[in-house]
């Protein structure tokens, strides 16, 4: 394994994520040689394993590998996939590679700047394993959760930009999922006002992290974007409705601007929201949806608070959480950005993971490196051409590729909407895509 590509990673993150990880294509048969990575519960057993033997998973990086292997029957796992997993340290390290160029970093759970929300509210289903991109103890900075509909109203939406500048005029963060609609309008109304922004993403957090905007935010020290998810996976409903919880877990506070009733990602994430009290749950009042009142009706706290530069929301949610006498509102809630005195865990605590496969045979393994040569590609065209447009020839020159796979890589980007191509000249440039802040 490249040490030197491997070095920002503590020794116990790079094994979770030799164990847990996915690099490259997330296509193709598993085999004994391209395993699949660990679900939730093999890593929970896998846990259990080492806390039994009073090991921490960097050992198994080395020293007694083979014999401590010997005993992973009683955690009900294979010997020879887990060692198939560990030694994955080459695609680890290119995938490594690849990520940190666009400034990416990855946490674990035996990490000290893992977030103590997450670890104190979610227990083992906090995520073994964080990727990001901004300053990661933005993370524990709290602040109010703003969710809501992907179809939400003009009206709905200029209300959500409304909080989030009275959050950032509060000093409250803003946590929210970037998603169309009431995520996106409560993430660009607080970064607009200055305030922080955590952005809980389900998908696609590498073509995220290095658009220009976001990059303002992220460097500025504003914005701080995460997942749970391979930084390079595209949507996926089941991984959109899993991070819901991590809003939530975030956050001090939480309102759902407008949600339809029983179904839909807000209604989901509010219920279980409701259901474990992770996070005091306010509801924009009078909703446009009818989910709106119901959820009032499951215990959650109409939200009130006038929307003025005079007003206050940090004081409303105090008042009204002290005042509440629901099981919800009688937790302890903590001073917005107040330290905490837990402690790491020694040991990373499991969570499903999305397992998908490698390929098996020699065409679908040349298929899927020329698709990681693809995804390398893309990844280095927002630094290439951050400035101003270039056309092929130049690209080709600045990446040192050939010219024949630079054209075809280049209509690929532009079908796929990555790229703009312009005429007269003709050259490639950036899509003006929305940030999210």
């Amino acid at each position: 394994m490249s040490k030197k590509s491997t070095a920002s990673l503590s020794p116990d993150t790079e094994a979770i994520l030799l164990l847990c990880g996915r690099f490259g294509s997330e296509r193709g048969e598993t085999s004994l040689a391209n395993p699949a990575p660990l679900t939730q519960k093999e890593y929970e057993r896998l846990t259990k394993w080492l806390l039994e033997c009073k090991l921490r998973p960097s050992d198994l990086l080395g020293g007694d590998l083979a014999g401590w292997l010997s005993d992973l029957v009683h955690a009900g796992l294979e010997r020879a996939r887990v060692e198939s997993l560990i030694a994955r340290g080459t695609a680890l390290a290119l995938a490594l590679e690849k990520w940190q160029r666009s400034g990416l970093w990855v946490l674990s759970r035996s990490d000290a700047a893992y977030p103590r929300r997450l670890k104190k509210k979610l227990g083992q289903s906090a995520p073994p394993l964080l990727y990001g991109a901004g300053e990661m103890s933005l993370l524990d900075a709290g602040g109010l959760a703003v969710v809501g509909s992907r179809d939400a109203s003009e009206a709905a939406l200029e209300f959500t930009r409304d909080v989030a500048r009275a959050c950032s005029r509060d000093g409250l963060g803003v946590i929210s999922g970037g998603a169309k609609g009431v995520d996106v309008a409560a993430m660009q109304g607080a970064g607009e006002a200055g305030g922080v922004v955590i952005g809980v993403l389900a998908a696609d957090l590498l073509r995220a992290s290095v658009n220009r905007q976001n990059r303002m935010g992220i460097q500025s020290g504003q914005l701080v974007l995460t997942s749970p998810f391979n930084p390079e996976a595209g949507f996926n409903a089941g991984n959109a409705m899993a991070r819901n919880r991590y809003i939530y877990a975030l956050a001090d506070y939480a309102l759902v601007v407008d949600s339809a009733e029983g179904e839909g990602g807000t209604w989901a994430g509010a219920t279980e929201n409701l259901r474990h009290a992770w996070t005091p749950l306010y509801v924009r009042m009078p909703g446009e949806s009818a989910g709106n009142a119901a959820l009032v009706a499951k215990g959650a706290q109409g939200f009130t608070c006038e929307i003025s530069e005079r007003a206050s929301i940090r004081e409303f949610l105090a008042k009204t959480c002290q005042s509440d006498t629901s099981p919800l509102f009688q937790q302890k809630v903590p001073e917005v950005g107040a330290a905490t005195t837990e402690q790491p865990e020694s040991s990373p605590a499991p969570v499903d993971l999305v397992v998908t496969h490698e390929p098996e045979t020699v065409a679908e393994t040349a298929a899927a490196a020329r698709l990681d040569m693809f995804q390398d590609f893309l990844a280095r065209l927002p630094l290439l051409l951050g400035e101003a447009a270039k056309n092929d020839e130049e690209i080709r020159l600045a990446l040192g590729l050939e010219k024949g796979q630079v054209k075809v890589w280049l209509a690929t980007a532009v079908e796929q909407g990555l790229l703009e191509k312009r005429k007269r000249p003709v050259s490639y440039a950036l899509p003006r895509q929305q940030a999210l802040c």
